[in-house]
């Protein structure tokens, strides 16, 4: 899993502790949520037991809290949220730092991508038709053509 910043760890310690609590007040044993939300075993005993490094990406961690809420009976979206709009927020800081970075990286992308579909279309152009492609290129040669069969058909 991706390094989590010190409140998404805090926020998701509160959020896996909240589950855990409900589910041993209602006596549910690990395996029936396990088999009712279609997780794995390991993936639940690591959210509530705060070994977040065994876990996959943040994204996958929300629908994991979605479902496991859920299944006892709390509200999964609003677990789920809590989590995203403290993400949200902390990203939002660091995305301002990493600003200046993208737009260096996306003017060469754009300039690659015309360049790319300009030698494209040149390409298509002379396979579709070879022969307007070769009079556009060369009009002094077609001139002398025409000069030239207009002096043999005098």
């Amino acid at each position: 899993m991706t390094l989590l910043n010190e409140a998404q760890v805090e926020q998701l310690k509160e959020i896996t502790t909240r589950l855990r609590q409900v589910r041993q007040e209602k006596s549910i044993r690990i395996e029936e949520i396990a088999s009712q939300t279609m997780l794995r075993v390991g993936i639940l005993q690591a959210l509530e037991e705060d070994r977040f490094e065994e876990l996959p990406e943040l994204i996958f961690l929300q629908g994991f809290i979605r479902r496991y809420g859920d299944a006892l009976g709390l509200d999964g979206n609003a677990l789920s949220y809590s989590l995203v709009t403290n993400v949200v927020c902390q990203d939002s800081k660091n995305a301002r730092h990493n600003s200046d970075n993208k737009q260096n990286t996306y003017i060469p992308l754009v300039l690659t991508y015309i360049l790319l579909l300009v030698g494209a279309s040149a390409g298509l152009l002379h396979i579709l038709n070879p022969q307007l492609t070769a009079e556009s290129l060369t009009p002094e040669d077609n001139n002398q053509q025409s000069i030239v069969s207009n002096q043999t058909n005098k």
